[in-house]
């Protein structure tokens, strides 16, 4: 076998190797995604009224921190918080509809707080659900070289966080026609 030859077996297999590492770190994030998602929807069926809306982007940040965990990133909580708060501001004017029409449905008795909690369990579920898979796609662009962890507080950071909850809510609504 050629020095040549050799060197390209080593290249392809180290090749391999880092994609199966990436493939395998976006499939832990899922599932961290998944759980917490799940977690998000119990809080969100809290029969207080908008006492949910604080513990859930508690629990998007741990998600995150989780996230970063497995990307191997050391990202500050204080930018979590603003990369959520960017996100949630996107898609603000549906998320706070059914938050205050949950709350306001969780303030009559019996009948009125089930559907509240119902609403707002959903709600909670699938907003964390498109959180994590947003921040999934950012972790991604940041192990590409495409943005970097200084910029993830930084404006590109939330616009890329932004537009990628924009497209996980565009993607979410195609898949339910």
């Amino acid at each position: 076998m050629s020095e040549n030859t050799k060197k390209d077996y080593e290249d392809d297999f180290l090749d391999d190797l880092q994609n199966y590492e990436y493939q395998e770190m976006v499939e832990k994030a899922r599932n961290i995604v998944l759980a917490t998602s799940a977690g998000a929807g119990a809080t969100g069926a809290i029969p207080i009224p908008f006492a949910d809306a604080p513990i859930m982007v508690s629990e998007q940040v741990a998600m995150m921190i989780a996230i970063n965990a497995v990307f191997k990133f050391d990202v500050k909580k204080d930018i979590l918080k603003s990369l959520v708060m960017a996100a949630l501001g996107t898609g603000g004017a549906t998320v706070i509809g059914k938050t205050v029409a949950s709350g306001l449905l969780k303030l009559i008795p019996g009948a009125g707080s089930v559907a509240g909690a119902v609403v707002s369990g959903g709600t909670g579920t699938v907003v964390t659900l498109l959180m994590g898979n947003a921040y999934i796609e950012v972790c991604k662009a940041v192990k590409m070289g495409k943005l970097s962890l200084d910029e993830l507080g930084k404006q590109k950071g939330k616009e890329m966080m932004k537009k990628a909850f924009k497209e996980q809510m565009k993607k979410n609504k195609e898949e339910k026609r």
